[in-house]
């Protein structure tokens, strides 16, 4: 097992402050993380020769799980966020990590990899979503397989306040421009969107439901047909009415959102106004006092004259 990073770097790629239970739970979800990709790409990864890339790689905490154990050579991540990539570099012996950009392309070949994953990615990412995962079937070679984590019924409460209707949600995002270090924007999607819309790219192998702490695994296999376009990956699909209903509810919940950070910022201005009325109290108070030892100061001296 690789070694682990400060406090601050385990803490980016698990959402939460520093401290020593964030590392303990970046420890906890890397075994976890671990388990399900050897459950699921376990045929082909790990295996001598095979290359794989972990997309979105953070601070190592999945590529830690398996350094000590294969070539060099063997396993690369990548990821924005220049400190985490630095420190695998510096840490993981034959890892090889890549700083990317937040828009395509990578900087490898065509179908460089036997596998990939990708784990809590897809689940932030809400303009380029296309643009990434057909990059991520251009690096992997026919019949590899790509492992990735959305958020689905697990995080409905969580992320929109809500029971789990599949049938309304398709691909919705909570939280847009929210920054990457408060967590990013958040995604929620369903199985019947994932099957129509990544479909196109990929054969979609499996979808586990709650197969990763809460979040689902979908399990794609390159096809050797041509690659489609972004655009036809974000094309509604034909005769699904479920587009309709999800696009509908989906402004519904932004008009939620919208209304809940109007209520925050009207409490803010009112919080704000009541601090700055309790201040000038205070400096009053204040400016009295200073009178009244100067008026006192002023007795005493004229007393020792």
């Amino acid at each position: 097992m690789g070694p682990v990073p400060p406090a601050e770097l385990a803490g980016y790629i698990v959402g939460l402050e520093a401290s020593d239970g964030v590392v303990a739970a970046y420890r906890r979800q890397g075994a976890e993380l671990r388990e399900a990709i050897v459950r699921e790409l376990g045929g082909v990864w790990p295996s001598d020769g095979a290359r794989a890339l972990d997309f979105g790689c953070g601070s190592g905490r999945v590529l830690r799980q398996f350094a000590a154990t294969v070539a060099p050579g063997q396993l690369v991540g990548c990821d924005i966020d220049e400190p985490c990539v630095a420190w695998v570099r510096d840490h993981l012996d034959g890892v090889e990590a890549v700083l990317t950009g937040e828009a395509p392309p990578l900087p490898f070949d065509d179908a460089t990899f036997d596998v990939a994953w990708s784990m809590s990615v897809f689940s932030h990412l809400t303009d380029r979503w296309a643009q990434w995962l057909l990059e991520l079937r251009r690096v992997v070679r026919p019949g590899g397989r790509l492992l990735i984590s959305v958020a689905g019924g697990g995080a409905s409460q969580q992320l929109a306040g809500e029971d789990w209707d599949p049938d309304r949600i398709g691909m919705t995002v909570r939280g847009p421009g929210r920054p990457w270090r408060a967590g990013g924007p958040m995604v929620l999607h369903s199985e019947w969107w994932i099957r129509a819309h990544w479909g196109r790219a990929f054969d979609v192998v499996a979808f586990e439901a709650g197969g990763l702490a809460g979040q689902d695994l979908v399990l794609l296999e390159r096809p050797s047909t041509p690659a489609p376009s972004a655009a036809d990956l974000q094309a509604p699909e034909p005769g699904e009415p479920r587009e309709l209903t999800a696009a509908l509810h989906a402004v519904a919940l932004a008009h939620r959102e919208h209304l809940e950070l109007n209520r925050q910022h009207d409490a803010y201005a009112e919080a704000y106004v009541a601090e700055m009325a309790t201040t000038a109290e205070l400096r009053e108070r204040i400016a009295a006092l200073e009178q009244q030892v100067a008026r006192g100061a002023g007795r005493r001296g004229l007393l020792r004259r």
